[in-house]
Formats: C-alpha cells, sequence, structure tokens
C-alpha cells in the first residue's frame, strides 16, 4: 500500500456520493475480539479508556492500516481524532427523526473541498459494523450527494415528514469498513429489533475545530490578560480555540452604530443573493471583495482617533522590535530588518484604547459577519512601523495548494474567507513608496505562484500596491489572497496596526491543545501512533510541523517533520526521545 492510491472507482464514488463503503477490512477474529471486549465491559463507550486487555482492540482500530491510508487521502495527512469512539445509536437521545448536515448553509469545520486534483474532507466519520446490519434494521441514514448541496435541505426532508425517495439505510456485513463525510445529510433511525453494533469514530482535519476537548486541561476557560478590563463584546473576539465556551462561537452583531453578543448562537451569514436591507451588504464592496482578495474602506478613523493612536505608538518607541529580513531573496525588495511594536491590546490605560477599540469597531462587525460569518476570534494587534530602507516582505500565500483553515470559497450567495487580516492605517500609504502589495484575483488560482511574483522581481504587471489615507482599514484574505509587502521607501515611518481574524472554524493563530488537556489520562499508555491523532486543532496550516500517519511496509509509523518542529516535538509520546 506504500506507493499505491486510491484507484479511480473509489475516488468516483466519494467524491458523487459522499462516502465510501470497504468490505471485509476486518478479519472474523478481530470482529469477535471487538464484541467480546464490549460484552465484558457491557458499555457503549469509553472504550480508549477502558482497562487492558478490553481497551487494546479499539486503540488498534484508531490507527488501522487500512484507515490510516485511507483517510491520509481523504482528509489529508495529519487528520486527528475529534470525539471518542462510542457504538452508534446506543445512548439515549441518538436516535433522531431528524437529519443533520448537509453543505447550505456551509459549515467550513466539517465541510469537503477538492481543487487541482487534491481533496480535503474536514470531518469524517467512520465506522466499523461489529454486526451485519441489512435493509429495514435501522441506525444508519443517509442522503447521497448531498455534501454538495447548494440548496438549503427542505424541512420536511430534515424531519422525515417526506423523504422524497433520497433517504438510504446502510447495508452492512461485520468487518466492513464506511466513510462518511460529515458535510452529507444523514441522521439516526431507531433499530427495528435488538441494536446492531455500529462502532463509530469521528476524525478531524488538523487545524478544524468541531467540538471541545474532554479532557481536564480544555475544560479550563482561556480569557485575554486583560480580561477584568474588556466588554463582553470584546471577550467575545478573543476566545482560545477548543477551550469550554469556544464551540459554539460567541455571536457578535451590529446595526452600524452599537455592537452586541447575540444570545443565540446562530451563525449571522448575509448573502448577497439575498436583497434584504437589514444585512447592510454594500453590493459594490461584496463584488470588489470576491473579485480581488481585499477592500479598502476610507475615512473609518476621525482625527481624535487617530491622534490618539500615534500618540501611544510614540509613547513606547523603546519596545519596537526589529525582525529579521523578509524578502526572500529579491534584488528589488532586499533591505533591513521590519521594525514591530506587538502587545498593543495590552499597553496600560489609556494608551491601549484606541487599538482595543479597533477588535470590535462596527465597520469590522458587519464586514466580517459577511465576509467569513460570525464566530471569529484574534489573537491580538501590532503595529509596522517601516522606516525608509525596511525590506519588503516576499509575497505569499493564495488559494493553492487549497489550504481549508485558510482559503476562500464562495457558495449559495455567501463568502467563506476563513481567515481575514485587517489593517488600521495610522499615516498615508503613497503610491510606489512601499507597503501592503498583493496579487488580486490570486485567491481563485489553481496554479503555484511563480517565483518572479514571490520576489516581485518580475511582478508580470500582476501585483498592485493600494493607496490609502491615515484613518482607511484595509481587509484582505490572509491565506487566499497572495500579498506581503513592498519595500518602504518613504523618510516618514510607516505606521498600519494589523489584526488578525480566524474564523470559528479552524485553529491558525490560536495555539495548541495538547492531548493530556485535551483527554486526560486515556493517552497515557498510548503508543506513538495511537498518541499522534489524540492531539487537539493546532495552529500549522503553514509548516505541517504536526505528527503524521504514515504507511510503510505495511505497517503504519510516525513521521515528523525536520524543519520548525514547533507542534511535534513538544507533544511527542512521554519518553520518548525526539
Amino acid at each position: 500500500m506504500n506507493n499505491l492510491v486510491m484507484n479511480n472507482d473509489e475516488n468516483y464514488a466519494f467524491d458523487v456520493a459522499g462516502y465510501l463503503h470497504i468490505p471485509g477490512v476486518l478479519k472474523s477474529e478481530e470482529v469477535a475480539r471487538l464484541n467480546q471486549a464490549l460484552d465484558e465491559i457491557e458499555k457503549s463507550e469509553g472504550m480508549l479508556g477502558w482497562p487492558a486487555p478490553q481497551r487494546e482492540p479499539f486503540r488498534n482500530l484508531l490507527v488501522h492500516l487500512k484507515l490510516v491510508w485511507y483517510l491520509n487521502q481523504i482528509v489529508g495527512h495529519g487528520f486527528r481524532l475529534d470525539q471518542a469512539p462510542r457504538l452508534l445509536a446506543y445512548q439515549e437521545g441518538e436516535v433522531m427523526d431528524k437529519l443533520v448536515g448537509g453543505d447550505e448553509p456551509r459549515n467550513p469545520s466539517q465541510a469537503y473541498y477538492q481543487q487541482n486534483g487534491r481533496r480535503s474532507s474536514q470531518g469524517i466519520k467512520v465506522i466499523w459494523a461489529l454486526e451485519d446490519v441489512v435493509e429495514g434494521d435501522g441506525g444508519l441514514v443517509v442522503v447521497q450527494a448531498s455534501h454538495k448541496s447548494n440548496v438549503g435541505t427542505p424541512p420536511d426532508l430534515v424531519t422525515g415528514v417526506d423523504e422524497m425517495g433520497l433517504v438510504k439505510q446502510l447495508e452492512l456485513k461485520a468487518g466492513d469498513l464506511f466513510l462518511l463525510a460529515e458535510s452529507v445529510l444523514q441522521g439516526v433511525r431507531p433499530w427495528n429489533g435488538d441494536s446492531k453494533r455500529l462502532l463509530t469514530y469521528w476524525y478531524a482535519g488538523r487545524a478544524t475545530i468541531q467540538s471541545n476537548g474532554p479532557g481536564p486541561g480544555s475544560q479550563i476557560e482561556s480569557l485575554v490578560e486583560w480580561a477584568n478590563e474588556a466588554t463582553p463584546e470584546q471577550k467575545s473576539v478573543m476566545y482560545k480555540p477548543g477551550f469550554k465556551g469556544s464551540n459554539p462561537a460567541p455571536v457578535l452583531n451590529t446595526d452600524g452604530k452599537e455592537i452586541w453578543v447575540e444570545e443565540s448562537s446562530e451563525v449571522i451569514h448575509p448573502s448577497i443573493y439575498i436583497r434584504d436591507p437589514n444585512s447592510r451588504i454594500d453590493e459594490k464592496e461584496f463584488y470588489f471583495w470576491d473579485l480581488n482578495g481585499y477592500l479598502v474602506v476610507p475615512g473609518v478613523m476621525d482625527e481624535e482617533w487617530l491622534a490618539e493612536a500615534n500618540q501611544a505608538v510614540d509613547k513606547y518607541q523603546d519596545r519596537i522590535e526589529v525582525g529579521g529580513e523578509l524578502s526572500g531573496g529579491s534584488v528589488s525588495q532586499a533591505g533591513t530588518g521590519r521594525p514591530l511594536l506587538p502587545g498593543l491590546l495590552n499597553l496600560p490605560s489609556p494608551y491601549s484604547a484606541p487599538f482595543r477599540r479597533m477588535i470590535t469597531h462596527p465597520s469590522v462587525v458587519h464586514r466580517m459577519n459577511w465576509m467569513g460569518g460570525s464566530g471569529y476570534r484574534t489573537g491580538g494587534a501590532t503595529v509596522f512601523c517601516a522606516v525608509d530602507g525596511t525590506s519588503g516582505h516576499s509575497l505569499h500565500d493564495g488559494n493553492e495548494p487549497v489550504s481549508p483553515s485558510r482559503g476562500y470559497y464562495f457558495k449559495n450567495g455567501r463568502s467563506y474567507c476563513e481567515t481575514v487580516t485587517i489593517a488600521w492605517q495610522l499615516r498615508d500609504v503613497e503610491p510606489g513608496l512601499g507597503g501592503f502589495a498583493c496579487v488580486p484575483g490570486s485567491h481563485k488560482t489553481q496554479y503555484p505562484m511563480p517565483p518572479g511574483i514571490r520576489t516581485c522581481d518580475e511582478t508580470m504587471g500582476l501585483v498592485v500596491q493600494p493607496t490609502m489615507k491615515a484613518g482607511d482599514v484595509l481587509f484582505f484574505m490572509d491565506g487566499g489572497c497572495t500579498h506581503g509587502a513592498l519595500a518602504w521607501k518613504n523618510p516618514i515611518p510607516r505606521r498600519g496596526v494589523l489584526i488578525k481574524y480566524q474564523s470559528k472554524n479552524s485553529n491558525w493563530g490560536g495555539g495548541v491543545i495538547d492531548p493530556q488537556e485535551r483527554w486526560g489520562n486515556i493517552v497515557e499508555d498510548m503508543t506513538e501512533e495511537q498518541f499522534a491523532v489524540m492531539r487537539g486543532p493546532e495552529r500549522d496550516g503553514r509548516h505541517r510541523t504536526v505528527p503524521r500517519l504514515v504507511v510503510q511496509d505495511d505497517r503504519v509509523s510516525v513521521s515528523y517533520d525536520p524543519e520548525g518542529d514547533r507542534y511535534s516535538s513538544k507533544y511527542r509520546k512521554p519518553g520518548r526521545k525526539p
């Protein structure tokens, strides 16, 4: 299996239907051992934490050779376990008449992506059949192809009033493996007669946020340093992913003047297709955003606000940090390192006030709600203080190869931008003198970036440097749109406050949750391979530093990225040497 890939029949089936049935993966003796353990413990969940030897067959399934091989191709390398295994439809309340899932409205944390020959299904339900299930038995039901639906599910289909001839019940044999995309419309019907044993594991893409961890560490609500001073609205965008209170994420709303935290967790995500005056979407802004990948909103800051922000930067000049040269070998953009003043939200009062005001300003809340949907968060604010001669920052990102945790997608009138960065201009940005630059339209490309574009030594006439006035606010797709900075050539130092926002669906800039915090004592006696998939959502969308499972010589082993190993070296299996 080392060098083989899924055949065309399998690829076609999963892409069309949203699921894949692989018969006879487990041997009869493996099935018997699993059933024996269930009979001995007499529980329908918690298998990974059971005493030995009953837990071992369930831990073995966690990283089963064939399963790993399929998940690497369907979810992507670095997948993880999101929810602990349990028997399907054994728990009270799990059997429901209503169907869940479908891809409209889209949930990016569970969505199916395919671009330029690469596939990523962010959420996968893995079902191991431990008993035969035939037509009419009940259990799991699905609606084929619903992972690509562009229209909301009819209420009668959701409730079961009218199944429209679309609802299919699975037929499985003991030992079969069934892989189901979470974005498929699905449900659980009551068993007719005795319950059948369908053992279910839930896996997710490495940076995806689907659920909070069950462990003791993940139950601790994580607050910002200045939580006692922050308003409820400010707290709502400063939460940490994967911890208590982060799922579902707080919903922030605005009428254009005031902002507030909604009592309901229902996502606010206006569609341009709906001519709803309450959405306040400016159709020209929406068009510009979708076309180019960035947007400039003029004159958001008034003179008093600008003066307060600039005074704060003046006050803390001694805290400016000069980073490395970031031109990436460019001839035209070479220069000195980039000066930054970080930690603006943590400055003493009143100097933090103008920057804290930025993070939940009505102009931000309104546009973030239609750019990516409500529930986004930020990690802080930093001001760029480039001086004459500061190098440029080589252009980077773009939607190829696609990174679901940072990309841009458009579906049924809604913009799904998973990472948006906002730059508040404290001084004018004049033409030809450097600053933010991007390639308009690059968020929709399916081809790699040419080297000359990256260095800006050969721009092909595609690179644009927007001019802006002090008080203007720049929004851009960080991860979707190819962007960077041109060398600063203005004798007046640059001042742009950069604030990054990440959607509620994934973790890009919010730290990591280690396996012990997420799962507790369950992971203590696991093998290195089992331990590798027990982590929480992590910030690895670019560096690919998480432990990855690979199939070599017909066995599963752990692979660690040797460079920039920020995550895997810290959270290796306890006692394992690097």
